[in-house]
């Protein structure tokens, strides 16, 4: 470890139980989306909430006395949480139909095509001269609440499971937050880089 970063006093550990409240809160209506499979995905995704509090824990002991590293760390843990969250309840609906393991294998390509492609897509909130998909970002969300708001009434007037809108608008956020969530796996030097290409 560096001499310079082993003298800086350990990053508070604080935020790990902001990070647990913001996902509990996350984690409820999940749970609820479909309302009949409420106790058995409670358990779960209740499971899952403790096992990333355990990550964040480990992550603080290695990271403590590196304020950025840990906090990006935090951050990315954090997002892919709430896309585990935010997909579920799609996935809960579509359990017994064929379109589940469509849904799940494009997911899967669209999470290691994120990863692979995260320095080009850090260039694009870093860099001035590469703002294409921060563009691409800002129109994406604009049509998700417009989606959002059609689905919703949509699915109203027809006979699709309760919360079937929702969870559709829920899996969409999801995805956004799966192109993002890499980014903050790269180290502070190599953004810096990426901010000067």
């Amino acid at each position: 470890m560096d001499k310079a970063i082993s003298k800086k006093s350990p990053v508070a550990d604080t935020r790990i139980k902001m990070t647990a409240f913001v996902l509990a809160c996350i984690m409820l209506p999940s749970s609820f989306m479909p309302e009949e499979t409420v106790a058995k995905w409670l358990i779960i995704i209740t499971l899952v909430l403790i096992l990333v509090l355990v990550l964040l824990y480990f992550t603080w002991q290695k990271n403590k006395f590196d304020g950025v590293r840990y906090n990006s760390l935090q951050v990315y843990i954090l997002l892919m949480n709430i896309v585990f969250y935010a997909i579920v309840p799609l996935l809960k609906i579509l359990s017994e139909a064929i379109y589940f393991w469509l849904i799940v294998l494009a997911t899967i390509a669209i999470m290691v095509l994120a990863h692979v492609l995260n320095k080009r897509t850090t260039l694009s909130f870093v860099n001035k001269d590469h703002k294409k998909l921060v563009i691409i970002a800002s129109i994406y969300v604009g049509i998700l609440i417009f989606a959002g708001a059609v689905l919703n009434g949509t699915m109203r007037t027809q006979e699709a499971p309760e919360n079937t809108g929702v969870s559709i608008l829920f899996y969409f956020a999801g995805l956004l937050f799966i192109v993002l969530a890499p980014m903050f796996l790269l180290t502070k030097s190599e953004v810096d880089k990426l901010a000067k290409n």
